[in-house]
């Protein structure tokens, strides 16, 4: 398999930056000792001794089984998923993954190894067959994606064009943007944005994302960070401009509530242009100690009309010692917190 034909999320720079020190790598082998699969992850140690894997941690979240012949059989790619799947932690550990792959041989390899499955839903926006080669190319394709949305997404659409502008910005000041409205929302990030910054600029540098934002009068309303590879884009991350919750936007400035839409056509055009699906990429993620969604505002079903498929599923298995030291833990922070109040 050449890298190009491998998901952004499991690209060997990508994990690498990702995870760091963390990063593992299971891996299963043929008969004849040639590596087949690979499933890179992240391991951390709670207290030193239970290992902890996740792909939904440091930025990633998407995971997938990197197979190196695209023409193995089923029977051996069900016996490499099984070889990797052993090589994780069983009884002291938690594992969890999200899988964008609708492959039964994977779901069914999981669930026999006692993970718990959950479907999630996937939004995408598969491209039309159709060739761009014209001068024109970029407006054919704009309006290709906007017969394809609601009247009032149209609508929106061409009144925020006319009240501001998108600009590519650097991958610094999309995260110097992020986490200031991360802090004026009483919020943190549940991963370092260091991380994030470097994920972007290497993407970047290799022509796999682009950062955008929606800029007026009173300067940066909305910023996003798209990833893509050759069969999809993925919308990662993006942040509104905090504004108190008092404000009502109306008459003139009503057009800021739709800065996000504005980029979100925006990357579906591109999408449309390079002939790669759109994927709206929601993943419930850990911020602040809960879960919580944060890429949600990527999905408008009112207005984008994107297709809604069940091919990303979560995979959960908590091991036996590892519930229970987890309950020892739990209960131990109750009495030190009662003691201290």
């Amino acid at each position: 398999m050449h890298l190009d034909e491998i998901s952004i999320f499991s690209q060997p720079w990508f994990v690498d930056i990702a995870y760091g020190k963390k990063l593992r790598v299971a891996k299963a082998f043929n008969k004849a000792g040639k590596l087949i699969c690979a499933f890179p992850y992240c391991q951390t140690n709670i207290m030193g001794i239970f290992p902890r894997i996740t792909s939904s941690d440091n930025w990633r979240r998407l995971s997938s089984f990197v197979f190196l012949d695209k023409h193995i059989s089923d029977e051996e790619k069900r016996g490499a998923i099984t070889d990797i799947i052993k090589q994780l932690p069983g009884s002291i550990g938690y594992c969890q993954f999200i899988l964008d792959n609708d492959s039964g041989i994977i779901r069914d390899a999981f669930i026999k190894a006692g993970f718990e499955c959950i479907e999630m839903p996937k939004y995408i926006r598969p491209p039309s067959k159709q060739n761009y080669e014209r001068v024109d190319a970029y407006a054919q394709a704009r309006d290709n994606v906007l017969k394809t949305i609601s009247k009032d997404g149209r609508a929106r659409y061409k009144k925020t064009a006319r009240q501001a502008k998108i600009e590519s910005i650097s991958a610094s000041d999309f995260c110097r943007f992020y986490e200031s409205n991360l802090i004026s929302n009483g919020e943190q990030s549940y991963a370092p944005l260091s991380v994030a910054e470097t994920l972007i600029e290497n993407s970047v540098r290799r022509q796999k994302a682009f950062t955008l934002a929606v800029k007026d009068k009173d300067g940066m309303e909305a910023a996003a960070a798209f990833l893509f590879d050759s069969g999809a884009i993925y919308a990662w991350l993006a942040s509104r401009k905090y504004h108190p919750q008092s404000t009502k936007f109306s008459g003139d400035d009503k057009y800021k509530k739709y800065c996000i839409d504005l980029l979100i056509i925006e990357a579906m055009i591109f999408a449309e242009l390079h002939g790669l699906t759109y994927d709206a990429e929601v993943i419930a993620v850990e911020r602040n100690g809960a879960p919580r969604s944060p890429h949600k505002i990527f999905v408008n079903e009112k207005i984008l009309h994107l297709s809604k498929t069940e091919a990303r599923f979560v995979f959960e298995r908590m091991g036996w010692w590892y519930h229970a030291a987890r309950q020892v833990f739990c209960k131990a922070r109750g009495v030190f917190a009662k003691a201290a109040s």
